[in-house]
């Protein structure tokens, strides 16, 4: 078995050896010729492998050191171009690097740049030579501007677009050499700078070339997606030689098939994975998402009982985020009161001030000017020679998939009904919520919202945010956010981003819940896997024991 493995390496690395001869030309020559270059040689080593050594190439469908589940209702694409598919992004993450990686804190770390500098909104970034991608061309800084340019022409559903906002213009100003013309002097730069880098010849192809330490070999009709372990990459080869990947049309598909042995591995967000991850012949790692869930409280004093501050952080003591977090959902959460993951070096601890006290909540109602005049256990406030009781209309909708953020919703209820709130929940269309928080119709909404790994959070935060749905405006949380964007030294981005948080928690334009988790699930040991994260749930695959 053994020896069938080290003779298809063989087999592999000599095809590619084909290519790198062809290669060399274009390492010494000017990236402003390399298109030229290119098309002399005859696009890369295509067609330079005699038709018996393909034939003996074939993949194999069927078996691999490692199968993986994804899901895809739709049409498979695993270019980074077109691919819009969470599952595959982070598969991608096994096959493309960036300029710009993260460390497990999310802070931006080197990865096929060697070292940066900026000056203003000029930045330059020194590439690591001798990268070579996976059909032996050397990495050039030609081919990290021409996949920038791909990535964003690909339009708004590219996972990557948003950030790549960030650049004004991007130019090879020689073979290792890249100059960034930036929209701010924010060190954000260099996250926008964390997108996949594919080599320039290949970036129409279905499985554009890339450094990473797997390559795409193959895909079949079904979805079917093999890869093999780079053996150009230029860090230490991984043990684990060959993936499978198979495709489920739903999470409960996949699932079954991990449950069954069908599968290897699987990464999915579905709360129908929280049980799994407690079966005895099953390992799991779970990851922070994207996807923050928090309360708006409507601020509009002529409308809400929440525009008082008080109610709002009674409120917030009034629920007890772990039992929401476990019982509405599944247990894939992790508490948080801001939108900063807690697994960031900007995420500050000290925002953590609200622990679940039912008293804390009756003595702010109570400095609110409500209390229990009736002794019915309900609470009142006078309003002339009328009572006036708390009441709260709390509005949500529910996924496609589940009504997870529905039962979240209802165990809202009871715990704001404990402390003497009248609660009255509608589940309706995410447009209908829409419409209510627009015009002032409700008290509080239960919502997510999809963040970005550039930590941001300006949508939420800043006066005319597209996420600032209850119109939130604070001179003080501007002129925060504005310093936010112009900031390059880590210390005072450190202290701008605290300062963000600890006035989120104090003044609560929001009411901040929690961060939605998914899990990693294997009948294998994942010991090697770490820091995962929303678009890369396989870090550390490399690192795997065959």
């Amino acid at each position: 078995m053994k020896s069938t493995a080290n003779s298809t390496r063989l087999r592999r690395l000599s095809a590619l050896l084909l290519a790198v001869a062809l290669a060399v030309a274009l390492v010494c020559a000017p990236t402003a010729l390399a298109d030229d270059l290119a098309s002399d040689l005859g696009g890369g080593f295509q067609g330079t492998i005699p038709e018996e050594e393909v034939q003996a190439m074939q993949a194999d469908m069927e078996n691999a050191d490692v199968t993986i589940g994804y899901i895809d209702p739709g049409y498979l694409s695993l270019s980074p171009v077109a691919c819009d598919v969470w599952d595959l992004v982070s598969v991608n993450q096994l096959v493309y690097e960036s300029v710009v990686d993260f460390d497990e804190n999310m802070k931006p770390v080197p990865m096929l740049a060697d070292n940066w500098t900026h000056e203003g909104k000029t930045w330059t970034f020194n590439l690591r030579s001798g990268i070579q991608f996976h059909n032996g061309y050397e990495l050039t800084a030609y081919d990290v501007v021409r996949s920038w340019q791909s990535l964003v022409m690909a339009g708004s559903a590219n996972p990557y677009y948003a950030r790549l906002q960030m650049i004004a213009g991007m130019e090879a100003t020689d073979i290792y050499v890249l100059t960034v013309d930036a929209k701010s002097t924010s060190m954000m730069t260099l996250y926008a700078m964390n997108f996949p880098v594919m080599q320039y010849e290949t970036l129409s192809d279905e499985m554009p070339r890339g450094t990473g330490p797997y390559w795409y070999i193959q895909s079949d009709e079904a979805g079917t997606v093999r890869l093999e372990a780079n053996p150009l990459w230029w860090k230490q080869q991984p043990q684990v030689e060959s993936i499978l990947l198979k495709k489920y049309d739903v999470a409960g598909d996949a699932i079954e098939a991990i449950r069954t042995k069908q599968i290897d591995m699987l990464s999915t967000t579905s709360p129908k994975a929280s049980l799994s991850r407690k079966l005895s012949g099953l390992t799991s790692m779970d990851y922070a998402t994207l996807t923050y869930e928090m309360l708006v409280p409507n601020l509009d004093e002529n409308s809400s009982i929440m525009a008082d501050v008080n109610v709002r952080q009674a409120v917030m003591y009034a629920l007890d985020r772990s039992i929401i977090a476990s019982n509405g959902y599944l247990d894939m959460a992790i508490q948080c009161e801001v939108p900063v993951v807690p697994t960031s070096w900007l995420y500050e601890s000290q925002s953590a001030i609200y622990y679940y006290s039912p008293e804390r909540a009756l003595q702010l109602m109570h400095d609110a000017g409500w209390v229990d005049m009736t002794g019915n256990g309900k609470l009142n406030k006078r309003s002339g020679i009328m009572l006036r009781e708390p009441n709260i209309r709390l509005v949500t909708y529910n996924e496609k998939t589940n009504s997870i953020r529905e039962n979240a919703a209802n165990l809202v209820k009871e715990y704001l009904e404990a402390v003497g709130f009248n609660v009255r929940v509608s589940v309706m269309d995410q447009e209908d919520v829409r419409e209510a928080v627009r015009h002032h119709n409700y008290d509080l909404a239960l919502i997510g919202v999809n963040l970005s790994e550039v930590p941001d959070i300006s949508a939420i935060l800043e006066t005319g945010g597209d996420l600032n749905f209850n119109h939130y405006g604070s001179e003080d949380m501007d002129q925060l956010i504005a310093r936010a964007r112009t900031t390059y030294d880590e210390a005072t981005m450190q202290k701008v981003y605290s300062d963000m948080q600890m006035t989120v928690v104090q003044r609560l334009p929001i009411l901040g819940l929690l961060f939605r988790t998914g899990t990693v699930l294997s009948t294998r040991s994942i010991g090697g896997l770490t820091a995962l994260r929303a678009y890369d749930n396989f870090n550390g695959f490399e690192f795997l024991k065959k």
